[in-house]
């Protein structure tokens, strides 16, 4: 059974063997993005978002207690979400870093609450803090949608058993 070896290892939890078996589960991948104090656009790359509630438009997102990035989203009242293009895996890289990632201002634009948001997404969600909530070692987002933007007939890049894949539009 993946993670567990023999009686005596038992009480053993092998996180890595857990995160592969999770690799099995194909996500997108998105970039939340949120201003600093000082008007900066800060982004990172995540692949916990999900649809909540349709009425009223809710999402989630996760964020690690770890994260650098844990002040910037956890104090700010809106945020984007931003489905990314198939072909970014260098955006993804770049956001996936340690240490400051920063959206020049030629990278995004604004709606209705003024967070940043992609301008070459797929898709972006304009979102005002709604609550946050500690669950393990995350803290789980959630955003009232009250703006968004699609491009149709636009590839996806996903992410699957720890490799970049494209997500097809239909024909």
């Amino acid at each position: 059974m993946g993670g567990m070896a023999d009686e005596a290892d038992k009480d053993v939890f092998d996180q890595m063997a857990y995160r592969r078996a999770l690799g099995g589960f194909g996500t997108g991948v998105a970039l939340v993005a949120a201003d600093d104090a000082q008007g900066r656009s800060h982004g990172m790359i995540v692949n916990s978002l999900t649809s909540v509630s349709l009425d009223p438009p809710i999402v989630l997102w996760c964020l690690a207690l770890s994260s650098a990035a844990f002040p910037l989203f956890t104090d700010c009242t809106a945020f984007s979400v931003n489905i990314l293009r198939a072909g970014e895996e260098d955006l993804v890289k770049a956001f996936s870093r340690k240490g400051d990632r920063i959206l020049l201002p030629d990278q995004i634009c604004r709606m209705e609450t003024g967070a940043p948001v992609l301008s070459a997404a797929v898709a972006s969600l304009d979102c005002r803090m709604r609550r946050r909530q500690l669950e393990g070692d995350h803290e789980v987002i959630f955003g009232d949608v009250v703006a968004y933007r699609a491009e149709h007939g636009v590839d996806a890049l996903g992410f699957f058993r720890g490799q970049f894949v494209t997500l097809k539009t239909g024909a």
